[in-house]
C-alpha cells in the first residue's frame, strides 16, 4: 500500500509488480481439434473489496482490545480487467475527443483485437489467428458462423459452436484447413452469433490463389494484447552469427597431427534471417506491419516448428509516393533468433 495522505480518508495501492510481469504469450501452433481456445493468463480480472482494520476500544465490547478486520460484501466489488497492450498517445487522444475509451470500442464493441485489415489476403495453408475478449460476467454459447465462397457458387455457410467464459482471452483458430474449406475456395466471412443476432464484427479474408516459390510466416503480439500472423513471400537468407573464446594449452613431443595448442574452450550461435515481404502486400496490409515493426514478441515459422526472434531496429520504408506505392520488395526485415546456441 502506498501511504495516503494524513487527514484524506483515502488508501491507494499500487499493484503495478503484478502488471509488470512477463505476460504469457501463449498461441496455438500448429492447430489442433478446438475452434475457440481459452488463455485464462493473457487478461487480468482485479476484484476490488473496500474494508478497515482497527483495534475495538469499546470496554463493553466482546472484543475489546481486539484487532477487527470488515469487509464490503463481494457482490459489490469493483471490477477491473486489464489487457496487456499499448496504445499510441495519437490514439489516446482520439479517444478522449470522441468521448470514448478502448473498453467501449473494442471490447463492449465485440470487436476483434486486431489492426489487421479486412478483406486481407491470405494463404490456404497460413495460420490465422483472431483474438477475443468478453464483455459479459457470465459464461455465454454463441456460434462461430463461416461463410465461404468457391468460384462460381452461391456461399455456403457452417457453424461451429464455442463456449466463451469472461477470465480470460479467446483465441480463434481460422485456419482454412482447420475450417475444412475447400482447396479451390476464393473467399470466406468469419462472425460470432447468438441464434440470429450477429455478434460484434465480421472479418472477411481473401484466399490468394497465385503461387509463390517462397512462404513465411510470423507471429507477432500486437498492441491490443492478441497476436496476429503476417505471410511473406519475397527472397529469404538465413545466415549463422556465432561468437567464442579460445584459450592456449601446452603440447609436449609426444603431441600427435591431431592434436592442438589453441583450443576453442566456449562457443554459441544464433541464426538470423533476412525476409522481404515481397510484392504480394497492399498499401493497408504495408500499414499493418506496424505492430509487427513496434512488437517485442515475434516467432517465426520455420520448417514447421515456432522460433522466438527479435527485429533488428532500423528505418522501415513501408511506402512512397515518388516511387510505386508499395516498395514493400525492397523493404528487408532482418529477424535473429532470440536463443544463443552451442549445439545445433
Amino acid at each position: 500500500m502506498v501511504p495516503p495522505v494524513a487527514g484524506s480518508g483515502k488508501a491507494v495501492f499500487d499493484f503495478q509488480e503484478y502488471l509488470d510481469a512477463p505476460p504469457n504469450y501463449n498461441f496455438t501452433f500448429p492447430y489442433g481439434e478446438t475452434i475457440a481456445i481459452k488463455h485464462p493468463l493473457r487478461a487480468f480480472d482485479i476484484d476490488i473489496l473496500a474494508g478497515a482494520s482497527y483495534i475495538d476500544n469499546v470496554p463493553a465490547s466482546e472484543t475489546f482490545g481486539k484487532k477487527i478486520e470488515q469487509w464490503q460484501n463481494e457482490a459489490n466489488a469493483v471490477s477491473i480487467r486489464i489487457l496487456k497492450g499499448g496504445m499510441s498517445q495519437q490514439r489516446q487522444a482520439q479517444y478522449k475527443e470522441s468521448g470514448l475509451n478502448f473498453y467501449q470500442d473494442f471490447i463492449q464493441g465485440n470487436k476483434w483485437l486486431t489492426h489487421r485489415p479486412d478483406n486481407q489476403r491470405i494463404s490456404y495453408n497460413q495460420p490465422v489467428r483472431l483474438w477475443y475478449l468478453l464483455p459479459e460476467t457470465e459464461a455465454v454459447t454463441r456460434q462461430l458462423i463461416v461463410v465461404y465462397w468457391r468460384p462460381g457458387t452461391q456461399s455456403v455457410v457452417t457453424s461451429f459452436d464455442v463456449t466463451i467464459e469472461p477470465d480470460g482471452l479467446y483465441e480463434f483458430i481460422l485456419d482454412p484447413a482447420k475450417l475444412n474449406l475447400p482447396e479451390d475456395v476464393t473467399r470466406f466471412t468469419v462472425f460470432q452469433a447468438d441464434g440470429y443476432t450477429t455478434i460484434g464484427e465480421s472479418r472477411t479474408f481473401i484466399i490468394d490463389p497465385e503461387f509463390y516459390e517462397n512462404n513465411t510466416y510470423l507471429f507477432a503480439a500486437n498492441s491490443l494484447a492478441g497476436i496476429d500472423d503476417h505471410w511473406f513471400t519475397g527472397a529469404i537468407k538465413l545466415t549463422l552469427n556465432t561468437d567464442g573464446e579460445t584459450g592456449m594449452q601446452a603440447l609436449d613431443r609426444n603431441a600427435t597431427t591431431k592434436d592442438r595448442s589453441v583450443v576453442v574452450t566456449g562457443k554459441s550461435g544464433s541464426r538470423k534471417w533476412s525476409i522481404f515481404p515481397g510484392n504480394r502486400l497492399n498499401v493497408a496490409e504495408m500499414e499493418y506491419l506496424q505492430d509487427l515493426l513496434y512488437s517485442k514478441f515475434l516467432w517465426l515459422v520455420w520448417n514447421n516448428q515456432i522460433i522466438p526472434v527479435n527485429l533488428e531496429n532500423g528505418e522501415f520504408e513501408l511506402t512512397g509516393t515518388m516511387r510505386d506505392l508499395i516498395i514493400n520488395d525492397e523493404l528487408e526485415l532482418v529477424f535473429i533468433e532470440a536463443n544463443n546456441n552451442n549445439h545445433f
